[in-house]
């Protein structure tokens, strides 16, 4: 059995990957006609218009590998049929998230009016069973029961997760890399957990992942856009926890949040600074000091920036992956050397992307 998911799942994962390097190039050459294009060089500070709508691409390649092997080979799909849950509704739900986000490629959409819409198709998957009624402590092991705040915690991870990825796509191959390496590990997390419905989908967005970055990657030739953020944001926050659930109301929350560690902690850290900055009104508003930005200005070239950053996500990840693996006062040092390295990392990046009067301006402070 092990071995025939195996299987599957290698070639669910070729396939996306052919459909995307397929798929990719015609999306891109209909962006061009259509006038969908970065014309502002808000990626890369720079003044190519490069087509956009690459989440079109990537949709489109996962739901086509899917619908080829099932109506090859319609025995390959079969864990999908045993644990398919609240899949009829999450597909949907993806798909909408899709539309929103080409929407917002289009003609644009202002951020109240997406959050808004992503609460809705949120609640879509959680009215077809999506959610979770309790966490695992991450240190204990014990269970949290979350009670009446259960659709509140599910409702704000999916909105959460899915605006961290549009909020992280600022530079060529970041947010399509960062979902690639989640994907592959979580696909590593299915496979200890024996969830093999979540397995051969992690598999598959993987595969679209490698082949559309072969565009993606800088200096790309085409743009994720809204469409694919939102669309990768969305369907790596549902499968996340699919991939860990134990039951019908628990989820280990530590290994997606040490996955998803580095968009989380760019979405978290704008929120902050937009606040204390400039006010809560100023949470919504596009700015240029996410931490991409921040490598930028402390000299890193954009290939530069992403490679490192497509580390720092990998760091995540390992420790994610060993969190799985371990057990008792062990994993509680794991957590805890994860979460101390993510602030170290901050707060040195901070100072060294801030101009040399406010860093001894700080530094006078800190004395």
């Amino acid at each position: 059995m092990a071995e025939s998911v195996g299987v599957a799942a290698f070639g669910l994962a070729l396939i996306g990957c052919f459909l995307a390097l397929s798929t990719t190039p015609l999306v891109a050459w209909s962006a061009r006609r259509l006038g969908v294009l970065d014309k502002h060089g808000d990626h890369h500070g720079d003044s190519r218009a490069v087509p956009m709508l690459g989440g079109i691409a990537v949709a489109a390649s996962f739901t086509m590998a899917l619908a080829i092997v099932a109506r090859i080979s319609p025995g390959a799909l079969g864990p999908l049929a045993e644990h398919a849950g609240a899949l009829p509704w999450i597909v949907p739900a993806a798909l909408s998230m899709l539309a929103l986000g080409i929407v917002d490629d289009v003609i644009g959409i202002g951020p109240l009016a997406k959050v808004v819409v992503q609460s809705c198709v949120a609640g879509l998957v959680m009215a077809g069973g999506y959610g979770f009624g309790a966490i695992t402590n991450p240190l204990t092991g014990g269970h949290i029961e979350l009670g009446m705040l259960a659709p509140i915690a599910t409702l704000l991870w999916i909105v959460v997760i899915t605006n961290s990825f549009n909020l992280i796509d600022g530079l060529d191959g970041l947010a399509a890399g960062v979902a690639l390496i989640a994907a592959l590990t979580l696909l590593g997390v299915a496979a200890v957990e024996q969830r093999t419905d979540a397995l051969l989908l992690w598999a598959t967005l993987a595969g679209c992942l490698v082949g559309f970055l072969a565009f993606n990657f800088p200096p790309a030739s085409i743009f994720l856009g809204d469409s694919g953020s939102l669309f990768l944001g969305f369907t790596i926050a549902v499968l996340s926890v699919q991939s860990l659930q134990k039951g019908a109301a628990a989820v280990v929350v530590a290994v997606p949040l040490l996955t998803l560690g580095l968009p989380i902690a760019d979405a978290s850290y704008a929120v902050v600074r937009r606040w204390l900055v400039s006010g809560v009104a100023a949470i919504v508003r596009a700015d240029r000091d996410h931490i991409h930005h921040r490598l930028l200005r402390a000299g890193f070239t954009a290939r530069g920036a992403v490679l490192f950053l497509y580390g720092c996500c990998a760091a995540f990840s390992a420790f994610a992956f060993l969190t799985v693996l371990a057990r008792g006062p062990f994993k509680s040092l794991l957590v805890g050397l994860a979460a101390a390295s993510a602030f170290l990392a901050t707060r040195h990046l901070d100072r060294r992307s801030r101009p040399p009067a406010v860093v001894e301006a700080a530094a006078e402070g800190d004395g």
